[in-house]
């Protein structure tokens, strides 16, 4: 680990003594007073500040207690209470006190001031305003309330009152900071990025040891058109020589164990529905719990469902908004935790300083605001990709590179909101709607004038903007004359302000094509802009920030969206334009394409993301410097100054936990996976975070898509244009729909029954090799096969009965309406079990046949001839009582991950062991299956309808949780 730590300046640790000085002597005077005076409400008050001054909150609270003992119904005392109690991490309770003050006495400007300032940090900029305005009536020339009301009126995106209050406060104080640097927001929010950074140096320059004006600076610099790449990263690297002159490190002493459960620490004011929230979400809900703890720190009160499920997954959950940044330091210390990550980079709500006293021993920045390196050598690693940072780029950053083998996010769907993908507007309207709905600070002169051109190329073409500062009038103005200057009519315009973001999504089903913003690309919003159909055309920036569309667009399978210079962008643009059939098309297809890509993959998000934490740590308590980590698409990583892989190490690599449950097993289970059933499924991710699975696939007909992935694992093996059988030379039957492609032959359609049988047509008759079972060597076990239903099942089987003499799970997809030759039959297949020790043990995932029309809606449509089903074969109860501990293990856990079977799972850990079976009776919530079992049976009920089609591992995630 690198033993880098901030320096401290003769100069600035002597101002800091002499300043601690100064406050101890300040307290002990105040203590004095208060024994000297105990009746005295205004020496407990006094004391009470200064020990709030110094940070002793606890203590504070104390002294106020024994100032509302004197007078329980002091206004000013209250309003204290209110503020320290807020201070201490319980905004509601505050509020209370504050509130109760207000009541006592309306006109007390200061408690409505701390009132409107509390719901400004909770996001309720309503009630914030209305407190706000009341304080400022009544002291009309105090600085920080002229302050917290221009913040809000900015939040409100009332631009020209907000910048009214900001210039009165800056005018009263100008050497406060902060009104200099909040009227910088309001500039930036109006789209005067020059105004902006004036006035952000202006702050600055006032107070050069505070960070927030020079991290504004930095980001103003990313959005604006005319600062170059090699400009912006040396500022960038300004920062830490500018502000870490007055901070030590703090003492850490971790114990270096590669396999602990890591304490994951993440600090961010986005943990909500928010870009953070939105690309983070899924992936932590899907890492295990096992590996990891998250801590959360988040720096602002806001709270929706996005946070209620970051929430769920937190170890410990901590609002650190009120505190300073030593004491958040002190807490991510106090914590233990191995790995912090910062999730705010400069922008709104970061704690910079805090970051940089290194609470952590490995410090890691990743999404939020995470537009260029941070400047701080106190972070070790920056996650990303290879097409965010491409190869040559290390040298920019101070942090060494994680490249995950995809995107560097995953972007989090609505949960059940989105609106319906709609027909392409162009056909309805007679022209094409171009439209951005970035944050419209991205929007610049000459990213207008590019947009002006490709619009003026195309006549009558409008071009819609949504954004939340549209609610500005002043805004929407600026881009109308800018807009005016470059041959655009306002009448081609359609801005839009906030909505709902489920108004939001729909406001896409009036756009055409999507225009990605320039220097500062969109990241969320391409996302949500390919969920609703409709491509976006992107040009890489200068930056990190520039490149986060490109890297979405790429890695969702769509690189031809992103180009090279403005010329290709008004091509490509032109191009989509110019066939409204193929754009109608492509609107129909790209929310699955989306959804379907590693973008949205969380499961395999997670295992990477979990794999790259693990090794950054082992790295750590090998005492090695940080050094760059790069996945390959197969998912190993690779440190740049190493040969060969990292072998992660996982915590308690052998105890696996599935539903509260620990499982103790002896070497993997080993599957045969024919046909790559197993391997397509969305369950796969999370099935090898178990990390107990050896899973062998022969995909016949390349339905793996993206194989490539699994080369090199340790646990997944794929092996394509391969397929079991009797070790002779078969055909591979190509078919129109590739998922009837098979080596049996496909039946002449007037034989098929209840299937696409245009599907079936025959494109192209492939030679196959097939491997006879009982001729693979080097398998330590074959545990689990599974057969499909496009391969001669008899033919695996009757060459394989050495191979399968101690399986513990067959499964055999079985058709009852054929749609190929030879496809399994039920009769046969079970004829080979009875004579090999194996007994049909029940029917998986049934698909029924309805034979009532398509216009019966599908929830009310019965379907009642069974079509096809998974059919499990366990050892017949003679092999089941020879079994030994480890082998009832395996199988028990076998059941009840994959298929939900918990009475067998039971009968046999109580073989085994009746203490554990008993535990595993509790968390398999056995009784209350059988109560449920009880009430069902004592009414009928309507027979259910099976129309959807399920898959082997359909189940898995909810198994492993235990729902």
């Amino acid at each position: 680990m690198s033993n880098k730590k901030p320096y401290r300046s003769a100069n600035n640790a002597r101002q800091r003594t002499l300043d601690e000085r100064g406050a101890t002597q300040a307290l002990k005077k105040a203590k004095e007073l208060t024994e000297r005076q105990p009746q005295n409400i205004a020496a407990w008050k006094k004391l009470s500040a200064q020990l709030s001054e110094a940070g002793y909150l606890a203590e504070a609270l104390e002294a106020l207690n024994s100032a509302i003992a004197l007078k329980p119904d002091d206004e000013e005392v209250l309003a204290l209470q209110g503020r320290m109690t807020h201070q201490q991490g319980d905004p509601e309770r505050g509020l209370a006190y504050l509130h109760a003050a207000t009541e006592l006495r309306p006109d007390y400007a200061k408690a409505h001031h701390y009132i409107g300032y509390i719901y400004y940090t909770q996001a309720r900029f309503d009630e914030a305003l209305k407190h706000a305005e009341l304080a400022c009536d009544l002291m009309p020339d105090d600085v920080d309330i002229l302050n917290t009301l221009g913040n809000i009126l900015t939040q409100k995106f009332e631009y020209g009152r907000a910048k009214n209050s900001l210039e009165k406060a800056a005018r009263l104080a100008p050497n406060n900071y902060l009104s200099w640097n909040n009227l910088g927001n309001v500039y930036n929010a109006i789209g005067d990025l020059d105004k902006g950074l004036e006035s952000y140096w202006k702050a600055h320059l006032v107070n050069p040891q505070a960070p927030g004006p020079f991290s504004n600076i930095i980001t103003t610099y990313h959005y604006h058109p005319d600062k170059k790449g090699r400009e912006i990263t040396a500022l960038c690297k300004q920062w830490e020589s500018k502000f870490l002159s007055s901070f030590t490190a703090l003492s850490i002493s971790k114990l270096n164990d590669p396999q602990k459960r890591l304490k994951v620490g993440l600090i961010s004011d986005g943990f909500r529905g928010h870009p953070v929230g939105r690309m983070i979400t899924s992936a932590l809900e899907h890492v295990s719990k096992k590996q990891i703890a998250f801590y959360f720190y988040s720096t602002n009160n806001a709270s929706d469902g996005i946070t209620e499920r970051l929430k769920s997954i937190a170890e410990q959950w901590m609002s650190v908004q009120p505190l300073k940044d030593q004491q958040v330091a002190e807490q991510i210390v106090n914590d233990d935790i191995d790995i912090l990550i910062d999730l705010a980079g400069h922008n709104a709500g970061n704690r910079v300083l805090a970051v940089s006293m290194q609470p952590a021993p490995v410090q890691v920045k990743w999404v939020g605001g995470l537009i260029n390196t941070t400047g701080l050598s106190a972070i070790d690693y920056l996650i990303s990709d290879s097409i965010e940072t491409p190869e040559n780029v290390d040298e920019e950053y101070v942090e060494k590179i994680i490249r995950l083998p995809d995107d560097y996010i995953c972007y989090v769907p609505p949960n059940g909101y989105e609106p319906n993908v709609g027909e392409l507007p162009a056909l309805r309207n007679g022209y094409i709607t171009l439209g951005c709905f970035n944050n419209a600070a991205k929007l610049n002169s000459t990213l207008l004038e590019q947009w002006a051109k490709i619009m003026l190329a195309l006549p009558n073409s409008k071009l819609m903007l949504k954004s939340m500062q549209y609610k500005s009038e002043e805004r929407c103005q600026k881009i109308k004359d800018t807009m005016n200057l470059y041959g655009i009519e306002s009448d081609r315009l359609l801005i839009e302000g906030p909505s709902s973001h489920a108004e939001l999504l729909d406001a896409y089903n009036k756009v055409d094509i999507a225009l990605d913003p320039w220097p500062y690309s969109g990241g969320l919003t391409t996302c949500e802009s390919f969920l609703m159909g409709v491509p976006v055309v992107s040009l890489p920036g200068p930056t990190f920030a520039g490149r986060h569309s490109a890297t979405h667009l790429i890695n969702a399978g769509m690189p031809e969206l992103v180009v090279n210079s403005w010329q290709e962008y008004r091509e490509r643009v032109l191009e989509l334009a110019s066939d409204l059939d193929s754009l109608a098309t492509i609107r129909q297809h790209l929310r699955r394409v989306l959804l379907e890509s590693p973008v949205c993959d969380a499961s395999r998000f997670a295992k990477h993301f979990t794999d790259a934490m693990r090794a950054i740590w082992q790295r750590h308590c090998e005492k090695k410097q940080p050094a760059a980590l790069t996945f390959d698409k197969t998912g190993l990583a690779k440190f740049e100054d190493e040969d060969t892989p990292v072998d992660v190490v996982y915590a308690e690599s052998m105890e696996v936990e599935a539903a509260g449950f620990k499982w103790l097993l002896t070497g993997k289970i080993i599957v045969l996976d024919n046909g790559s059933k197993l391997v397509v499924e969305k369950g796969i991710d999370t099935l090898r975070q178990l990390n107990s699975f050896g899973i062998v696939a022969f995909d016949p007909a390349s339905q793996v898509i993206n194989s490539e992935r699994f080369e090199g694992s340790k646990d997944v093996q794929v092996f394509t244009h391969a397929v079991l059988g009797d070790g002779n030379p078969a055909t591979l039957y190509s078919c129109l729909d590739p998922a009837f492609s098979s080596t049996l032959e496909p039946l002449p359609m007037a034989q098929q029954h209840g299937a696409n049988s245009a599907g079936t047509n025959v494109l192209a008759k492939l030679p196959i090799n097939t491997i006879a079972l009982d001729s693979i060597e080097g398998l330590e076990s074959l545990d689990w096969l599974i057969l499909d239903d496009l391969n001669d099942s008899t033919a695996i089987l009757e060459n394989g009965e050495k191979a399968l003499k101690d399986t513990l799970v067959i499964q055999v997809r079985i058709v009852f309406q054929p749609t190929h030759k030879r496809q399994p039959n039920l009769a046969e297949i079970q004829h080979w079990m009875s004579r090999h020790g194996f007994r049909l043990y029940r029917f998986n995932n049934q698909q029924h046949l309805s034979h009532l029309p398509d216009s019966i809606p599908a929830e009310t449509r019965q379907a009642t001839e069974l079509q096809s089903a998974d059919v499990l074969f366990l050892p017949s109860h003679e092999r089941m009582a020879e079994l030994d501990n480890n082998q009832r293990i395996k199988l028990a856990f076998l059941l009840h991950t994959v298929y939900g079977i918990k009475d067998m799972a039971y009968e046999l850990l109580k073989d085994v062991d009746e203490e554990k079976a008993a535990e595993y009776l509790v968390i398999a919530d056995a009784f209350k299956l059988s109560q449920n079992r009880d009430k069902s049976s004592a009414k009928p009920k309507p027979a259910k309808v099976e129309t959807k089609t399920e898959t082997v591992s359909s189940d898995i995630d909810s198994l492993l949780n235990g729902t």
